[in-house]
């Protein structure tokens, strides 16, 4: 175990700021209607002026163009390797009409439209370049480099094993995105006893904890501020050991137990600190009361 001594008058940590979570914009145009209110008869008679009608323009009306939305058909690649390839080049630059070119015909049903499909850009995984590719079966494997977050929209890892299942479709290979499956590939169990260790010591010193970005979870004041005493940080186990894992669900949704994970700490009073990966590190995302 790892001894942490915390002096007495330890000054609060300080307070952070919740992020703003990120907002989906919508595409379109939004409609404008016009309310036009008349004069009642003893108004009209009290009227002592009438307005001139607006005269028309001394030039033919330009006819009201708008720019058709290109049909972008399906493009299958020669390899079902090459399909995953494309397509992840496609979305790591943003060019949604790239990828959808390359989408099976049951997830261009399932997205509806291209410009649905440009409209949920920010939903899907944002991946960032692909590690080498191999062909195991129909199942095309790679490791893939991906924007971390860890925050109330979820996580997404900063590396993970995706296994991918191109369909086959006019004589090449499109991309089935919802038949994915992302493996993250999260930090050593063992390396959230020293994050967790780091974090006493700067709560003790009223520094930068390194904490999560967002509020505390579970019972933020059983550490504001830190009672003095020595403490020893313990066992990781898995989220369902916490004390309320609820509160860790309710945060990051339904999956937390796969990311999520508690370390013992004993001390004048026994902790379960949550941890959590943002990218190639654990961060400690909450603190409750252990019995």
């Amino acid at each position: 175990m790892t001894a942490v001594t915390v002096a007495a008058e330890v000054p609060p940590s300080r307070s952070r700021r919740r992020p703003a979570r990120r907002l989906r914009t919508a595409l379109g145009a939004a409609g404008l209607a016009a309310v036009l209110a008349g004069c009642s008869s003893a108004q009209a008679a009290r009227s002592t002026h009438v307005a001139p009608p607006v005269p028309g323009p001394l030039a033919p009306n330009s006819p009201f163009v708008t720019t058709a939305v290109v049909a972008v058909p399906p493009a299958p690649a020669p390899s079902a390797q090459e399909a995953v390839q494309r397509y992840v080049a496609a979305e790591a630059a943003g060019d949604s009409a790239a990828s959808w070119a390359l989408l099976a015909d049951a997830d261009r049903a399932r997205a509806g439209s291209l410009a649905a499909w440009v409209d949920e850009a920010s939903d899907r995984l944002p991946l960032r370049s692909l590690g080498p590719v191999t062909l195991d079966g129909s199942t095309v494997v790679t490791d893939a480099v991906l924007d971390a977050r860890l925050d109330e929209g979820g996580f997404v890892p900063g590396r993970a094993r995706i296994e991918w299942r191109p369909v086959a479709a006019g004589g090449g290979w499109l991309v089935s995105p919802t038949g994915t499956r992302v493996l993250p590939e999260l930090p050593a169990d063992a390396d959230a006893v020293a994050v967790v260790d780091q974090w006493l010591q700067a709560r003790q010193r009223g520094g930068d904890t390194g904490q999560y970005a967002g509020n505390l979870l579970g019972q933020p004041t059983l550490v504001a501020p830190l009672p003095a005493g020595t403490y020893h940080v313990g066992d990781v186990r898995p989220l369902d050991a916490a004390p309320d894992a609820q509160v860790a669900v309710n945060a990051f949704g339904p999956e937390a137990s796969r990311f999520v994970r508690t370390v013992a700490v004993d001390g004048p009073g026994r902790l379960a600190v949550l941890v959590a990966p943002l990218g190639d590190a654990w961060q400690v995302v909450g603190v409750e009361a252990s019995g």
